[in-house]
């Protein structure tokens, strides 16, 4: 086990700070956060921000960054001196931003998810206001456990964060959002499952379909990611969330094995939901809220509820009258 340090940072422009101090601070909080860049303001306003939080591990970092406008460079200098080679993984959340990198100058959107070498030479710039989630980690331990050469690397394309790509771009940003109480977790996920996650995306945007082992976090995010979209659907079988997921039945039940199975997973998600639906709407029928939930039948809804909460829905919603909350 490496050893992980969490830290959050920030700088602006004040009366008493000038643009060039504030970016000088700036500089200093990147270099640790991801790697050393010359970074500078886009335009001439007084009130340029930047606020980041970042936990790392070794050599590896992940780091929830929004800033006013900004351009970012690696220059040829910082390249000479770097200890050694990463993937830069850049998630926009908010806004857009501009790179260049081996020729291709890529326009970034929210939602979308880029690769980068750090060996090479990179300039950026950002939109007011722009938020990502930018992932580092060791090139080399990268490239071995997807078995790709260097030169195969996805490297500057905007790719859309939806499907597989999807499930390892949120995977990333709600590691990144975790509260400072829950860095330790966020901590030790990352240093188990960054290489495998990040393997994984590079083969997806190489256009390979299942790159994971079946016990990875990527196949577990995967069914979980299929599983909310699809759970409120009466009709939805096993086969067709393994479908989904480009794996087995016996896989996904193993996926699934730590809480009883895909089916109890699904239960769980509905109950959940008409818990949700009992506490907004009152007055709604418990019928309805059976077939919104994915119920195939009022006597699976009432049978499900009780399993998982002690309570009838009848008697949840009483509870809710009285003021008190079933938990």
């Amino acid at each position: 086990m490496g050893i992980a340090s969490t830290a959050s940072a920030e700088v602006r422009t004040t009366s008493e700070v000038s643009a060039r101090q504030a970016f000088e601070q700036w500089e200093a909080v990147v270099a640790d956060a991801v790697l050393p860049s010359i970074i500078e303001p886009i335009g001439h306003g007084q009130d340029w921000h930047g606020k980041l939080r970042y936990t790392q591990l070794d050599r590896s970092s992940l780091t929830l960054m929004t800033s006013s406008a900004q351009r970012v460079v690696r220059t040829k200098r910082q390249l000479d001196q770097a200890a050694g080679d990463f993937l830069l993984v850049n998630i926009v959340v908010e806004g857009a931003n501009w790179t260049e990198q081996g020729g291709r100058l890529i326009e970034g959107g929210a939602g979308t998810i880029a690769f980068y070498d750090s060996a090479r030479p990179i300039e950026s710039r950002t939109t007011e206001n722009a938020v990502s989630t930018i992932v580092r980690a060791p090139l080399g331990a990268v490239l071995d456990h997807s078995g790709l050469q260097r030169d195969e690397l996805p490297i500057a394309k905007a790719l859309p964060v939806t499907g597989a790509m999807g499930v390892v771009a949120d995977f990333f940003r709600g590691m990144a959002r975790l509260g400072a109480d829950e860095t330790g977790r966020a901590a030790d996920v990352l240093e188990a499952q960054v290489t495998s996650m990040l393997s994984s995306a590079l083969l997806l945007a190489n256009g390979q379909s299942s790159p994971a082992p079946a016990d990875s976090v990527f196949t577990r995010q995967q069914v979980l990611a299929v599983l909310r979209r699809r759970y409120t659907d009466p009709d939805l079988t096993v086969d067709e969330v393994a479908h989904a997921c480009l794996v087995s039945r016996r896989t996904l039940y193993r996926v699934c094995e730590e809480i009883g199975g895909p089916a109890a997973l699904v239960r769980q998600m509905r109950v959940e939901h008409a818990r949700r639906l009992l506490r907004a709407d009152p007055q709604r029928p418990l019928s309805a809220i059976a077939a919104a939930s994915g119920f195939a039948t009022d006597r699976h809804f009432y049978r499900a509820f009780r399993q998982e909460t002690g309570v009838t829905p009848g008697q949840f919603r009483s509870q809710l009258d009285a003021g008190t909350r079933c938990r």
